[in-house]
């Protein structure tokens, strides 16, 4: 329900300010993250050891791509970005282990930011921006372990802030920009689940539970650092 209330008043604040808007601009955005995931690398840690050695890295940065809507007024523009946020490694154990199989772990994700900027320095061809807002996320976390297999989501706010600038070409607009998100979803729920897990893994796993290992929670974490670039149309 909260996730819904959330998007409703973005649009509700989006239609409100495309009745005075200065300039509008639309297009692409994607680049990558910095996002270590802990507890499944944990959970890979422990797998990697007792089955001899699985081929499965960690979870230590992803990917994010989505677009963007924007109005900018002289100096301040405000801007909705929804983007997916994709993670994942896969691999098995070697021949003969005593846990034999694939050993998957992913967390996808969807982000729904409301952005803020302030535009100090600008000119025909370039302009410089500082830009802080808030972000609605939600994310599927996905653990496989040979036979084990357990599916949970969870969702949650955060913040974020950053710099960018970006290079007009008359109504076209390149941009880069680099800022850090804090978003972490805490609490992810059991979505579906088969088989037994081995003795060092999760150990909270049954359909509506919160997913945990050592009698504590599963994070799915989408902070970090992110690089990111894009294309935008302007009129």
């Amino acid at each position: 329900m909260r996730a819904i209330y959330t998007i409703l008043s973005l649009l509700s604040l989006s239609t409100l300010i495309s009745v005075n808007a200065v300039e509008f601009s639309f297009g692409p955005i994607g680049g990558s993250i910095g996002s270590e995931q802990k507890n499944i690398n944990t959970l890979i840690g422990r797998a990697n050891t007792r089955a001899g050695g699985i081929s499965t890295a960690d979870l230590n940065s992803a990917w994010e791509f989505g677009g963007f809507l924007q109005w900018k007024f002289d100096y301040f523009g405000i801007q909705l970005r929804p983007t997916y946020f994709t993670q994942s490694e896969d691999g098995s154990a070697p021949a003969g282990s005593s846990y034999p199989g694939n050993y998957e772990y992913s967390v996808k994700g969807t982000n729904i930011a409301t952005i803020f900027k302030l535009y100090p320095m600008e000119n025909a061809n370039m302009r410089l921006y500082f830009l802080g807002g808030v972000t609605w996320g939600m994310t599927t976390m996905k653990v496989v372990e040979g036979d084990f297999n357990v599916e949970a989501s969870g969702s949650s706010l955060g913040y974020q802030c950053g710099a960018g600038i970006d290079f007009i070409f008359d109504s076209h607009i390149l941009f880069g920009e680099v800022s850090w998100r804090y978003l972490n979803v805490e609490r992810n729920m059991v979505d579906s689940t088969s088989g037994t897990p081995a003795a060092n893994s999760v150990s909270q796993y049954g359909s509506g539970s919160e997913l945990e290992f050592d009698n504590r929670d599963i994070s799915a974490n989408m902070s970090g650092s992110l690089i990111m670039a894009g294309y935008g149309f302007r009129f």
